[in-house]
């Protein structure tokens, strides 16, 4: 099994070993990503934390987390064994999720930036759920919601995106939405108003970074990683 490297233990106080800037891996106990890539998103971040059972995708990967947080109900033996020099936080409480658990470690350790992977498919309220807690954080640091080819982000003002030219991207409004404005986007918009259930399904990048920006209101932005054929509709 490939090990993460193991923080200084001088880092290590009673929040764990998350220095303040730290760009975090979150994974958890959702539809797990592929290997490879989980694998590769665990090497570009500085900490690597499994929220309950996300500890058995880590594993199942090839992966030590540094640190394992939640009500540790989903944690198999056989991970507990082989993560042994994992730092296990346990909080009971079941007044929030696992993922909440994890992400208010990473406000209270004062990360940087979090990637956040196996947080959808499976049930669906867990997806959507997940989703929804988003915007209690991104104020805090921004998140990169990723699985295999697509990532999502959430945009509450304005929010400069990555994107393969041709590549499909759709955006989709938590709740009225005003002054919406997007470039970069074959199909651009300008101050425009997306009302609740109003979805901007299938744009397309024509110019990365591309830029979504919202006056007033709450954005999800998913962006698929491979180019669409030409032919992919308008659909709004």
């Amino acid at each position: 099994m490939k090990r993460i490297p193991p923080l200084n233990a001088s880092s290590v106080g009673k929040l764990g070993p998350v220095a303040p800037g730290s760009n975090v891996l979150v994974v958890c106990n959702g539809e797990p990503p592929s290997s490879v890539l989980l694998r590769r998103w665990a090497r570009a971040a500085d900490v690597v934390l499994a929220a309950d059972g996300g500890a058995n995708t880590l594993r199942g990967a090839g992966l030590v987390p540094n640190v394992v947080i939640g009500d540790l109900d989903s944690v198999t033996p056989r991970t507990r064994r082989e993560c042994a020099t994992s730092l296990f936080i346990h909080r009971g409480s079941q007044d929030s999720t696992d993922l909440e658990k994890a992400l208010d470690f990473c406000s209270e350790t004062k990360a940087g930036s979090v990637v956040l992977a196996g947080a959808t498919g499976g049930r669906l309220d867990f997806t959507l759920g997940n989703l929804a807690i988003l915007w209690r954080y991104v104020r805090r640091f921004p998140i990169v919601v990723r699985g295999d080819g697509w990532h999502a982000l959430a945009v509450t003002r304005q929010m400069r995106i990555e994107g393969k030219r041709g590549a499909l991207v759709s955006i989709i409004p938590f709740g009225a939405c005003r002054g919406v404005t997007l470039r970069g986007l074959h199909y651009p918009l300008r101050e425009a108003a997306l009302p609740v259930g109003q979805i901007g399904a299938s744009n397309v990048v024509e110019k990365s970074p591309f830029t979504v920006s919202v006056k007033n209101g709450k954005l999800l932005v998913v962006v698929f990683d491979m180019p669409v054929p030409k032919r992919s509709s308008r659909r709004w």
